[in-house]
């Protein structure tokens, strides 16, 4: 079976800063500045999300985040990297996702130039 990423183009697409991520999908996106996390030391932050009408409440601590609006014992609850974040926002699967992410760091690089 052929891959149509390279390992090299998985993990670039899945160290794509969220923020990046969510504006090339057009998300609406609002920091909780009222989030206080348990541990500081962590740096985490909580965004507020709409993405197509539906609503998201992600903590962020580095790539990694989970979905306060979910069920705890919710699998999909949560998820690390870009990859996973534009599968849990879009409902996409892997391989569109991989190539969402894959747009937006041509675009960072084009930016860059």
């Amino acid at each position: 079976m052929i891959q149509p990423f390279t390992p090299i183009q998985i993990e670039g697409a899945r160290n794509v800063p969220a923020r990046a991520v969510l504006e090339h999908l057009g998300a609406y996106v609002k920091r909780d500045e009222t989030y206080k996390p348990l541990d500081t030391s962590r740096h985490s932050v909580r965004l507020q999300i709409n993405y197509l009408q539906r609503d998201f409440r992600l903590i962020f601590t580095g790539e990694k985040f989970i979905n306060e609006l979910l069920p705890k014992d919710d699998p999909n609850r949560g998820g690390g990297g870009a990859i996973d974040l534009v599968k849990h926002i879009t409902g996409m699967s892997f391989l569109p996702a991989v190539k969402v992410c894959l747009e937006v760091v041509e675009t960072l690089s084009g930016v860059r130039r």
